[in-house]
């Protein structure tokens, strides 16, 4: 775990409706498969707003062109968050808010995080929640090369899958509390 460079969620929701726009024209064009590969190759190479684009495509679905698959959607904006894109971030706020309801309603964390320097007042939403997605990549194994390998195969939402994301959140907890605390 580390502190990322957060890409803020104005310079990211900007860029995250380019590529959208860019999928969706080329979709309308019969250029689909050409024009997500591409946004797919810019997520393996780890920019993490193509991370979340490809991640809304997995969530929404492309009818003629791709199925929506919510492990392949979690997995994918997952690591968006973990690589410091605040827009997504902000998409998995009620994910997360379980833990970062718990890890904010311990005074002592906080505390001991702010004096040590580790994160601010304005910051720690955003650090708190990058950490709990960079183990939760760290406990699942999330894998950018897996995940583009995977069919593309219809997969709606369902407790088994995102039990998984809620199990791999809980053990993420202590571990990120531990580390923000360390210094």
């Amino acid at each position: 775990m580390d502190y990322k460079k957060f890409i803020d969620k104005d310079t990211a929701r900007e860029k995250f409706i380019k590529f959208r726009k860019i999928i969706m024209d080329a979709s309308e064009k019969g250029n689909f498969d050409e024009t997500f590969s591409d946004i797919c190759t810019k997520a393996l190479e780890g920019d993490p707003v193509a991370q979340d684009c490809v991640a809304y495509f997995y969530n929404k679905g492309l009818p003629g062109n791709l199925k929506a698959n919510y492990d392949l959607y979690m997995s994918w904006e997952i690591l968006a968050c973990a690589n410091g894109n605040c827009f997504a971030i902000d998409k998995l706020e009620f994910f997360l808010k379980y833990a970062l309801d718990v890890i904010f309603s311990v005074d002592r964390v906080l505390y001991d995080a702010i004096r040590k320097g580790n994160i601010t007042k304005d910051n720690g939403l955003y650090v708190i929640s990058n950490l709990l997605c960079e183990s939760i990549v760290d406990i699942l194994k999330i894998d950018p090369k897996e995940l583009i390998q995977r069919d593309n195969t219809s997969q709606p939402f369902s407790n088994d899958v995102n039990r998984k994301y809620v199990d791999a959140l809980e053990t993420s907890m202590p571990i990120v509390v531990q580390y923000i605390i360390s210094g």
